[in-house]
């Protein structure tokens, strides 16, 4: 089920608990997600990069952000987390743009377009005041309306439409 951010749905999710709208959205999105992204992406693995985060929290940080699960919003998102963590340097994004753009598997593997919103979200990351934000336990946040969430981590979702979608 894909979401965008249409003005009448944001404002209905701004409402809800990030746990409800995670129900509501992602509740028969299980992907089955391929070793090589596991390797660099999920905080299990010896080798993941900066950024590296739970599926489940990475659902979170699309729901925050008000992107939906289009390729480009995936980017976004991943671009997102990655500028978002202090940690993040040239090599990480030359490692992790290598492997999205010729090594993971389809539908994973991304466009230049999709490298053109990876960036987008990059330069979001390191804009918004609170860092590291794939390392937060959204455990304790599940409760709280998606509104409140987005002021406490600094996140306009009408500054992210108007960066766009390319």
């Amino acid at each position: 089920m894909a979401f965008d951010l249409d003005e009448k749905f944001q404002l209905d999710i701004a409402q809800m608990n990030l746990k409800k709208v995670h129900t509501v959205i992602f509740s028969l999105h299980n992907p089955k997600i391929p070793f090589v992204i596991w390797l660099l992406e999920n905080p299990n693995s010896p080798l993941a990069l900066p950024g590296k985060i739970s599926l489940r929290h990475h659902d979170y940080i699309h729901i925050l952000l008000g992107r939906g699960l289009s390729p480009q919003d995936e980017a976004f998102v991943i671009g997102f987390t990655m500028g978002n963590d202090l940690k993040t340097n040239q090599l990480h994004l030359f490692i992790y743009k290598t492997f999205a753009k010729f090594i993971y598997p389809y539908p994973y593997k991304f466009s230049s377009l999709d490298l053109i919103n990876f960036n987008l979200g990059f330069i979001y990351g390191r804009k918004i005041k609170i860092k590291q934000i794939n390392e937060i336990n959204f455990e304790f946040y599940q409760d709280e309306p998606i509104k409140d969430l987005r002021n406490i981590f600094g996140i306009n979702p009408y500054d992210i439409k108007l960066i766009g979608e390319y």
